[in-house]
């Protein structure tokens, strides 16, 4: 299955319809978009992980797809969405705990099949109203992450590590740099064009030139 971009438009379109999906699967969509996070890493997660002064979620090297542990620099605006999981998951140890049809007391992280089902509810509802619009999945919200990444200007060593890509070959071997603070403005840059997106108000920020993220 080849991977969908989602586009400006597009993505100005799934912000108007995210309400109906409920708010915990809704902050999921955005946090993947934001973040180029894998579902199973954010399904995974603890809250043990996300360390709001630093604006800091590590995903620990038995969540990560490399076996690596890998620290996602937080933009303010996706800070505030966890901090809103927060409050919805209570006293839970995971972001996103099982909800239990019978009020059972179950601290297990949800399952991975959660928001696959919405999504297809989400998309059902979008096009009713919407013929033909794309179907996504929660990996098309990290494709979508890393090809905006490039549009705006960002350097592709950056992008490729916002995702925690493997760099590969010589670049792997001799460049052990982690490159937080330019990811951090990266991930920054692209959660206020996300903003602008939802708020339907124009993108004035200016795209990094290369190399400098």
């Amino acid at each position: 299955r080849q991977r969908v971009m989602l586009t400006d438009a597009e993505l100005a379109e799934v912000f108007k319809g995210l309400p109906d999906m409920g708010r915990q699967n809704a902050l999921m969509v955005r946090i993947l978009l934001a973040t180029g996070a894998r579902i199973g890493e954010l399904v995974k997660a603890e809250w043990r992980h996300v360390d709001f002064d630093r604006a800091e979620w590590t995903i620990p090297p038995e969540h990560s797809k490399n076996g690596k542990q890998f620290v996602i620099p937080l933009a303010p605006l996706v800070a505030g969405w966890f901090a809103e999981l927060h409050a919805l998951a209570f006293e839970s140890a995971y972001v996103l705990p099982i909800r239990s049809p019978r009020g059972e007391k179950v601290d297990k992280p949800m399952e991975l099949t959660t928001l696959n089902a919405a999504l297809k509810g989400f998309h059902a509802a979008m096009n009713k109203d919407r013929p033909r619009f794309r179907y996504f999945t929660p990996h098309d919200l990290r494709s979508t992450c890393r090809s905006h990444l490039g549009s705006l200007g960002v350097d592709v060593l950056i992008a490729e590590r916002c995702l925690n890509h493997s760099l590969g070959g010589l670049v792997a071997i001799y460049d052990k740099h982690d490159y937080l603070t330019e990811r951090r403005r990266a991930l920054e840059l692209w959660a206020a064009k996300l903003d602008s997106l939802e708020s339907g108000g124009g993108f004035n920020v200016v795209p990094l030139k290369r190399g400098t993220a």
